[in-house]
């Protein structure tokens, strides 16, 4: 079971980013849709648990596939480079709280551990998640909780008829630049492991997606601001401090996960380490310069739209790779009997 949870935590560290540990990714695709939210994200949900059995029972045969198709690459680069960029501007935006040297500083250091976790690879990812991850979660959980008594008089109007497209699209987004970590993660796992890690992981998602758009539905006024639970906690130090920590490591370990997805990704272009090390880390630490939520805002359902043709070829290549196996089963069970 502890392998079970490893992963879990590995698959939700990936997910929870900026955008969804500070509520923005959150609005965007789900609550400004008014009540029929709760029934997307339910929708979207279920979507993540096709994926994810999918991914961990046969996702390493489909990466191995699309390493040598370089339009596939070329998407999931864009994807993942819009993506970390993202996580980057997160970050620079909790360390703008601090004061110029503090902030270079952080950014630095920053830059340290991306390249450490980068060059030692998905291993020591793990690793760091499954110490990370449950304090994230348990922390995440205690700031919704304490938001849940704040109140609003704050009321906006709100249209539902698109957030059936964004669902998919919520899915799409987040999954795409997660296939390389989720495959990987998969090795080992017998089919008992993989359906609750599937299930477990769906589980933790659909919780806090449902807790995170009830707090945003009953504070709309919420939604202008960048990082929206922040803003919410800002009356009380104490848990302006806890959400701070949630987005800092919702950040960090989607960042971690995005950079060896990409470098994966820009093995199949270029050789140099240094060639690989560049785009992967300080090209996106460069892009996150136009701001946390103009990426959020507007790169991100772009990169979505992209992160469906992504899914739409992997579930053909599902079905392509389960056709040659059953084939080369007949083949051996025909073979077999023309022996005897």
């Amino acid at each position: 079971m502890n392998k079970v949870w490893t992963v879990v935590f590995l698959i939700f560290g990936t997910i929870v980013g900026s955008g969804f540990a500070s509520g923005k990714e959150i609005f965007v695709f789900f609550s400004r849709f008014g009540n029929f939210s709760y029934l997307y994200i339910f929708l979207a949900c279920i979507l993540f648990f096709i994926l994810f059995y999918l991914f961990l029972t046969k996702g390493s045969k489909i990466t191995e596939k699309f390493e040598n198709l370089k339009i596939i690459n070329i998407i999931m680069i864009f994807i993942s480079i819009v993506f970390t960029a993202s996580m980057f501007a997160g970050l620079k935006s909790l360390f703008s709280f601090s004061n110029n040297v503090v902030y270079i500083f952080l950014s630095g250091g920053l830059l340290l551990l991306t390249l450490f976790i980068t060059l030692k690879g998905m291993k020591t990812l793990e690793k760091f998640t499954a110490i990370i991850m449950p304090i994230c979660t348990f922390i995440f959980l205690s700031v919704l909780i304490f938001l849940c008594f704040k109140k609003s008089d704050f009321i906006m109007e709100t249209e539902s008829g698109f957030g059936l497209l964004y669902a998919p699209l919520y899915v799409a987004l987040n999954f795409s630049t997660s296939t390389f970590i989720v495959a990987k993660a998969g090795a080992g796992l017998t089919k008992k492991q993989t359906f609750f890690v599937s299930l477990f992981s769906t589980l933790l998602l659909f919780a806090f997606l449902t807790f995170g758009n009830a707090i945003l539905r009953t504070h709309p006024e919420s939604f202008y601001a960048d990082m929206p639970f922040l803003y919410l906690c800002q009356g009380n130090k104490f848990f302006f401090c806890l959400c701070y920590i949630v987005i800092f490591i919702g950040c960090l370990t989607t960042l971690l996960s995005l950079c060896l997805t990409l470098k994966e990704s820009l093995s199949n272009f270029f050789k140099s380490e240094v060639t690989l090390l560049s785009i992967s880390i300080f090209l996106p630490f460069l892009i996150s310069e136009c701001g946390f939520s103009y990426i959020v805002s507007f790169l991100y359902p772009i990169s979505s739209v992209l992160g469906v043709f992504l899914l739409l070829f992997f579930i053909s290549s599902f079905k392509e790779t389960n056709k040659k196996i059953h084939e080369k089963g007949e083949y051996a069970k025909d073979k077999g009997g023309g022996h005897n």
